[in-house]
């Protein structure tokens, strides 16, 4: 079941997946980090009101996942796009003027099955036309991705630091509306109709299964940091929202970094074995040793594990243009994100109580813990045959 060839990417199939991606992350991070303490300061939700607001931005992403990827084989990946634009910008708007909670969080689920649709979307677009050179365009694309959240954690600090959270909000809320002239360069792709019952057999292998099952396992810490991460930052470290901006932005240029190299130089030369053991255990050691509370040192684990991170995230993007055919990869694709979040849902509603009742470096510790234990796990599925031909 491996990937067929791709067709060699034009010119603007080339540049502006990246530049959407990036587009897309600097909104994504300018929010999310930093909202839970706009929720919990000035809205005074309780833990667990913003476990389940983060739950829930996963939940719908559990419901539409798999169509959307389906719908981005079918149909015209241009309406799915702009669509998505239009929907994060309205429910942006509305989180910078609501206050009671059930209608902040249908304006939070909103912002959030936006954002999946156009990412899914753009996924998809990059897998159908990454060209002959896929890896290289595949690390070029998480590396914009992440410098785009490097960009959005040092706007949203200033941002929110300068105009507070309500008027800040609102004022994001253009940048969808913004990113709709652009989507008119993107040139038209030939779609493919392909029965359900077939995604299910390509899913339905040991070699997706081994890597779906750690997938899911790793991505629980990601609800630790959904929850715990900026208010760890803001009440453990003692940082302003400008100094959680910059700690986070030390981060991320970290995994752009690390997402370009590997791209470059790093793919293919280490076995699936050591590749996986020092993705883990980096980003497992990292989650642990960043609740140091000395800003120096607690900055240079997060360092640690946002290596280990960006490891995980390529290994994840090339992978799943091994697998997968290139008329199906928009659903099975879909079908991996899906797995990730359901980490991050269970994750979310695990990591967003402990942290509120414990310390919300306790969210952190327990989900760094957890990531080192996977290391067992690459093992004994890659002494597996069946399972080390996902990673030939």
């Amino acid at each position: 079941m491996s990937s067929i060839s791709r067709p060699q990417a034009s010119s603007a199939l080339d540049r502006l997946p990246s530049f959407f991606i990036y587009a897309l992350s600097l909104l994504m991070s300018g929010v999310y980090f930093f909202l839970p303490l706009y929720l919990k300061n000035n809205l005074h939700f309780s833990g667990l009101q913003i476990g389940v607001l983060y739950a829930a931005a996963s939940l719908n992403a559990l419901l539409v996942t798999f169509p959307l990827g389906v719908a981005g084989d079918r149909y015209p990946l241009l309406q799915i796009l702009r669509g998505a634009l239009i929907l994060s910008a309205f429910c942006l708007w509305g989180l910078g003027y609501l206050t009671d909670y059930f209608p902040y969080l249908a304006a939070f689920w909103g912002f959030g099955l936006g954002l999946q649709a156009f990412r899914i979307a753009l996924d998809t677009l990059l897998f159908k036309s990454a060209g002959a050179d896929a890896i290289r365009s595949l690390a070029r694309y998480n590396s914009w991705r992440m410098a785009g959240m490097m960009t959005g954690t040092l706007l949203g600090g200033l941002l929110f630091h300068r105009l507070g959270f309500d008027v800040s909000l609102q004022l994001l809320a253009l940048a969808p509306l913004l990113l709709l002239a652009p989507t008119y360069r993107l040139p038209r792709l030939k779609m493919h109709y392909s029965p359900l019952r077939q995604y299910g057999r390509d899913f339905l292998t040991r070699p997706v299964l081994f890597f779906s099952t750690w997938l899911f396992l790793f991505c629980l810490h990601w609800g630790a940091e959904t929850t715990s991460y900026g208010l760890f930052l803001r009440e453990r470290l003692g940082l302003d929202l400008q100094g959680m901006g910059l700690y986070m932005a030390v981060e991320f240029a970290v995994l752009a970094i690390t997402a370009y190299v590997y791209g470059r130089f790093w793919y293919g030369r280490l076995s699936p074995l050591l590749f996986l053991s020092l993705a883990l255990l980096t980003s497992g050691l990292g989650h642990i040793f960043m609740t140091i509370p000395q800003v120096g040192i607690s900055l240079g684990w997060r360092v640690v594990h946002g290596f280990g991170d960006a490891l995980i995230l390529m290994e994840s993007y090339t992978t799943i243009a091994r697998l997968f055919q290139v008329d199906r990869i928009g659903g099975n694709s879909s079908l991996i994100n899906l797995v990730s979040v359901s980490g991050s849902f269970v994750g979310a509603l695990i990591f967003g109580p402990l942290g509120a009742g414990y310390g919300y470096q306790w969210p952190l510790i327990v989900s760094g813990i957890f990531t080192l234990a996977l290391i067992p796990l690459a093992f004994w599925g890659l002494r597996n045959k069946s399972s080390l031909h996902r990673f030939s």
